[in-house]
């Protein structure tokens, strides 16, 4: 079954939100946020039809147990790369 282009818009939406938020937590020395997002991206991101983001989440959330600052904010970057790919293509 095809997913509705608006909640496949929705999930994007909120995950450019995560973004902003997974930036200014880890700022803050916060890594509780980065292995939620971690968690829910590796777990959805299949059923919301983007697919290059489950390794992203999985890393994600490896790097947020290891307090991995560094890889974090490149696994960022990634996603928001990702996403805007997602964003052009539908």
């Amino acid at each position: 079954m095809k997913l509705p282009i608006e909640l496949k818009k929705k999930y994007l939406d909120r995950r450019l939100e995560d973004i902003k938020l997974l930036r200014l937590t880890l700022d803050q020395g916060d890594f509780s946020h980065a292995l939620r997002v971690g968690h829910q991206v590796k777990g959805n991101a299949v059923t919301f039809e983007v697919p290059r983001l489950a390794p992203i989440g999985n890393e994600m959330e490896t790097a947020a147990k290891r307090r991995d600052m560094e890889k974090l904010r490149i696994l960022i970057q990634r996603m928001e790369v990702e996403l805007m790919g997602v964003q052009v293509e539908i």
